[in-house]
């Protein structure tokens, strides 16, 4: 298991490893009320947004879960949001074959099938009004040292979070997973997918 203990909101961490069936990440925080009126976890790949969880306080008191693809929103899903402000909260995302099983404070809360690759995920990010005390991170092999620097292959999530921020840009590469092939996926050359293929 790795910790990650008091990370600054806005920011974006490292995920050493490629996702993989089993892999669990638990995000233990409490709801602050403030400007945003909301806040976010999401899984980041480049460019892309995998896992988007919003969790929404102001005109709608909703749960919405999306992705991202270069700017260009997918359907969203949507669910009642069962947290309200100043509350503590665990949210766990377990990553399966063909979705993630998303669950707040123990509760079942949705099912969202991959629309990316999973391997494809480089960082967690975290964003609006939430003061997050720590992250875990279960199931992963642990064959890189995760206190270290990673090298996404681009420039990183520098500014994350905020208006300023870029999303970064990353080469076409054809990806193999289990055997066969995927459609054409942005993401950088060498994430630690590419380690351990």
């Amino acid at each position: 298991m790795h910790l990650v203990h008091h990370p600054p909101v806005p920011s974006a961490i490292p995920i050493h490893e490629q996702l993989r069936d089993g892999c669990k990440i638990d995000v233990h925080g409490r709801v602050e009320h403030g400007h945003y009126k909301n806040f976010a976890v999401e899984l980041l790949s480049g460019p892309h947004i995998v896992l988007h969880v919003n969790f929404r306080f102001h005109h709608e008191h909703a749960v919405v879960m999306n992705s991202c693809s270069h700017g260009s929103w997918g359907a969203e899903v949507r669910h009642s949001n069962p947290l309200h402000h100043d509350q503590h909260f665990h949210l766990h995302i377990h990553v399966r074959h063909t979705h993630y099983d998303i669950e707040v404070n123990g509760h079942h809360l949705a099912s969202f099938h991959h629309r990316f690759p999973v391997e494809s995920v480089q960082a967690i990010g975290l964003k609006g009004d939430v003061n997050v005390e720590k992250i875990e991170f279960s199931g992963f092999h642990f064959r890189r040292d995760w206190n270290s620097r990673p090298d996404f292959g681009h420039g990183g999530f520098i500014g994350y979070g905020t208006t300023s921020y870029n999303p970064p840009t990353v080469s076409i590469l054809s990806m193999r997973i289990d055997g066969s092939e995927m459609e054409k996926f942005q993401f950088a050359a060498n994430h630690p997918y590419n380690a351990y293929h």
